[in-house]
């Protein structure tokens, strides 16, 4: 007898059964890993969304900080240099992904330490006085 005119195996129906079960299971795992990373883009898109307008709102207020003080003084000109830093970072979060941003972000830090350091301070200020307005309301 041969294969072509013997009756169905049992086996050779069990193996089709777990073929046709892993390629599901398979399929089940891809559909749900897929899920996952579109979740994961949501969550990073919004948490950048978040991170761009607050530091449209620092570099707002820093300009206006340094519009209120006299012209060509120390404080002025770093107030302007960071707000016009963080004006450009809120930018560059809005237009591109995470690993450009944290290539980005090492450089600048590398070519700018002063000012990478001061924007990263005013920043935490910025937030902490936020945080400290949200659990007073």
């Amino acid at each position: 007898m041969t294969k072509a005119t013997k009756p169905n195996d049992p086996i050779d129906d069990y193996v089709e059964q777990v073929e046709n079960a892993s390629q599901s299971a398979a399929d089940r795992v891809k559909a749900g890993a897929k899920d996952i990373g579109d979740s994961v883009r949501r969550t990073a898109d919004d948490a950048a969304k978040s991170v761009s307008d607050a530091a449209d709102r620092a570099a707002s207020t820093l300009r206006g900080a340094a519009d209120a003080l006299r012209d060509g003084t120390f404080q002025e000109r770093t107030f302007g240099q960071l707000a016009a830093s963080l004006a450009d970072a809120a930018d560059a979060v809005r237009n591109k992904d995470l690993s450009e941003l944290s290539t980005e972000a090492a450089a600048f830090a590398k070519r700018n330490p002063a000012v990478f350091i001061g924007g990263a301070a005013i920043l935490g200020f910025a937030v902490a006085r936020m945080m400290t307005t949200r659990e007073r309301a």
